[in-house]
């Protein structure tokens, strides 16, 4: 309760930029989790700037000691989507809200079709496109907050080569939908009730998916399939 937003990142997301601008693919994902009105959203917005302002010094640092193999501004380029999932649908928030479908492709990889990407030169663009996805994200009012946020919002960060767009690395920001004790939905009508047991049902999916990955070294399966929060976090996952 007393760590700042600069601490949590400090020791969440900083030391995942390195490893995505390795040049080798790498994927990396943080989630913000936690009951509704606890802040996650407020951190969240925080750690999106910091890892704006850290990533662009880091793939334009003369101190960057010089490897082609590795990401930087002059073989790779930033790109930037961002989505929701709201009540089993998924929308493009930076492409008006267009609706989305979650595909697998014949590699077997978890795709989510139609989702634009926006390139991004500095941390100025950058901030500008994530703002503008937040400030499309589903919000309602409840017993914890004026403007909760009801949706699990995805900004996913791509390092592409400049010659080939192949992907280089990717990180991977999850800000989930706060989950809700029933006496936080005693005065929900009964949108809001079912919207509540939709997050709280997806968040316990994506728990056991997270566990499964944990401890996936022998051999568990994985169910992915069971809900579209399952599938998108085996598209953001980081490999354990």
């Amino acid at each position: 309760e007393t760590s700042t937003t600069e601490d949590v990142y400090n020791y969440s997301a900083m030391p995942l930029i390195e490893f995505v601008c390795s040049g080798k693919g790498g994927r990396a994902t943080v989630f913000a989790y936690g009951q509704t009105g606890s802040g996650k959203t407020f951190t969240m917005n925080g750690i999106q700037s910091m890892v704006a302002e850290d990533l662009f010094h880091l793939l334009s640092n003369d101190d960057y000691e010089y490897d082609d193999s590795k990401c930087t501004l002059d073989n790779t380029i930033v790109t930037v989507s961002f989505f929701e999932i709201y009540g089993g649908r998924i929308v493009d928030l930076l492409n008006n809200r267009e609706r989305l479908k979650v595909l697998e492709d014949g590699k077997g990889e978890v795709v989510v079709s139609g989702l634009e990407e926006f390139e991004s030169n500095d941390p100025a663009e950058f901030f500008a496109l994530v703002d503008a996805g937040n400030k499309k994200r589903t919000t309602h009012s409840t017993e914890a907050n004026d403007t909760s946020s009801r949706s699990h919002a995805i900004c996913q960060i791509l390092l592409r080569d400049k010659a080939t767009s192949r992907l280089r690395g990717k990180l991977s920001l999850v800000d989930l939908a706060g989950s809700e004790r029933g006496t936080d939905t005693k005065s929900h009508n009964r949108q809001r009730r079912t919207e509540s047991s939709e997050i709280n049902t997806s968040l316990l999916a994506l728990k056991e998916c997270i566990r499964a990955l944990d401890s996936g070294k022998g051999g568990r399966h994985v169910p992915y399939r069971a809900s579209k929060v399952r599938y998108t976090v085996e598209e953001t996952r980081v490999d354990f």
